[in-house]
């Protein structure tokens, strides 16, 4: 067997290990936060849901995906791309819809940026506008990770959460800084980037490097992109709220803006699949802190992950009747790369 087909195998092969290891990972932690749980009670509160309060949560999921298309579509607009707002929304619930089908935790990515390159013949502006409005997404939800722990302080025997907060959003806004100091980007590419450009992979990320970095010219757009990230973690907390407040848990709203965007961030980390396990447990363990229960916490975050399901699901439905999936790619003449 040739070398290139030994390593495409061995590849594949370190990929199925680490989904293995997740799914392990996953069914670990539901299991240990399953053994917590009063399953009475659960059947018990499930049984006093409020239809009303339910409707509201999924208007704010809604909203939420709306929210999230119009930044999308402020990246792709700013930088001359003519798709329409419907069908960025039909490329997002379609790319939903694949990513709670296939394995990966980027292939709900791949898919979104596979049917926009097609929408837009433009490949490279595909990868950049997601990659740019993932990084607002993480930057934002870094953000109110450090504010709600600074909140939090010590209060409940966390220690030194003040101090780590401060430090980690000293280093995220230095590191914020740095990506638009021409000098320091001029120096990674030179020391770095440009001693590893034989690969053919290398210069392909090295160009779409350069092209997130042109986003630096339109401060506005990132601005306006980032505020309306942190409406849509704002969104999805009060998703959290309304839900346990259908089913009859009353604790201050304070306490999700406290503990959701905390449960987000280890959300993110790539140890599960999708998060399975590390939502659940995470929600019982921070929200037992102010008094509640662990089957009322349990089911609240088990709710949540299934209209989030739900309304992602809807995907596969848009994905039947679209019938403009495939369009004819239209060559857009290319702009000239910019310098790092």
């Amino acid at each position: 067997m040739p070398p290139k087909g030994r390593a495409t195998i061995a590849t594949m092969t370190k990929a199925g290990i680490k989904q293995l290891l997740k799914f392990g990972v996953s069914l670990l932690l539901l299991f240990f936060t399953l053994r917590l749980i009063d399953w009475r009670g659960s059947l018990e509160l499930a049984g006093r849901a409020n239809p009303v309060l339910m409707a509201v949560a999924v208007g704010l999921l809604l909203a939420e995906r709306i929210l999230s298309v119009s930044k999308w579509l402020l990246l792709l607009r700013v930088k001359g791309s003519p798709i329409t707002f419907w069908r960025l929304l039909v490329i997002n619930y379609i790319g939903g819809f694949w990513g709670l089908v296939l394995p990966s935790s980027v292939s709900a990515d791949i898919v979104r940026g596979y049917y926009l390159s097609k929408s837009t013949a433009n490949v490279s502006l595909a990868v950049t506008s997601m990659v740019i409005d993932r990084l607002m997404g993480a930057l934002s939800l870094v953000c109110l990770g450090c504010v709600s722990a600074w909140m939090v302080g010590d209060t409940f025997g966390l220690a030194h959460a003040r101090l780590i907060a401060a430090g980690v959003a000293v280093a995220l806004f230095l590191g914020i800084a740095l990506l638009f100091h021409n000098g320091f980007m001029h120096w990674v590419d030179r020391r770095i980037i440009q001693r590893v450009t034989d690969r053919k992979v290398i210069q392909h990320v090295r160009r779409w490097i350069v092209t997130c970095l042109q986003y630096r010219q339109y401060p506005r757009a990132l601005v306006a992109s980032f505020l309306l990230t942190g409406f849509v973690q704002m969104l999805r907390v009060l998703v959290f709220y309304a839900v346990a407040v259908g089913f009859g848990v009353h604790v201050s709203v304070t306490y999700y803006f406290i503990f959701v965007p905390l449960i987000m961030l280890l959300i993110m980390l790539p140890v599960s699949i999708n998060g399975i396990g590390v939502r659940e447990g995470s929600f019982v363990a921070f929200f037992a802190l102010v008094g509640v229960p662990s089957a009322q916490a349990f089911i609240i975050s088990f709710v949540v992950s299934v209209l989030t399901t739900l309304m992602t699901a809807v995907g596969g439905v848009v994905y039947m009747f679209d019938k403009s999936a495939i369009k004819p790619m239209v060559v857009i003449p290319k702009q000239p790369a910019l310098k790092v």
